[in-house]
C-alpha cells in the first residue's frame, strides 16, 4: 500500500497542475492520502522499519491537495470569465453583429426620425 500511495501521490501532483483535468487528480490524491495513512499506521503497529513509501505518499498527496484545489478555482474562474459578457453592450445584444448591421440600422433610424421631425415642423 505504501508504493500505491507514493504512485498515486506523484500522479496527483503532476495532473494537479493541469487546468480542467485537476478535478480528476483530487480523487487520486485523496486515495493516495488514505493509502499512506493506512500503510503508516499498519507498519507502525508491527514495528516495520520500511514505512518510507507510505510516508512519502502521504506527504506528496497532502501537498497535492491544496495545489489541486487552487487549480480547481483557477479552472472555475476561467470558465466563468469565458461565459460572462465583457461589456454592457454585449449583455443586451450578445448575438448581434454590432459593427455593420446595428450601426447601419441606428443611423437609418436616426435619419428617418430627424426627417419626420423636420416635416412635422414644416406643417406647423
Amino acid at each position: 500500500m505504501g508504493i500505491a500511495a507514493f504512485v498515486l501521490g506523484i500522479i496527483s501532483m503532476v495532473i494537479g497542475w493541469i487546468p480542467f483535468i485537476c478535478f480528476l487528480a483530487l480523487m487520486t490524491a485523496i486515495i493516495g492520502l488514505i493509502f499512506g495513512i493506512i500503510d503508516a499506521i499498519k507498519k507502525s503497529k508491527t514495528n516495520d522499519k520500511n514505512k518510507g513509501f507510505g510516508i512519502a505518499g502521504l506527504i506528496i498527496s497532502a501537498i497535492a491537495i491544496p495545489i489541486i484545489l487552487i487549480m480547481s478555482l483557477v479552472s472555475i474562474g476561467i470558465m466563468v470569465e469565458e461565459t460572462e459578457p465583457d461589456t454592457i453592450r454585449d449583455r443586451y445584444y450578445y448575438d448581434y453583429d454590432y459593427d455593420d448591421d446595428y450601426d447601419d440600422w441606428l443611423d437609418d433610424w436616426y435619419d428617418n426620425y430627424r426627417r419626420d421631425r423636420i416635416n412635422d415642423y414644416k406643417t406647423i
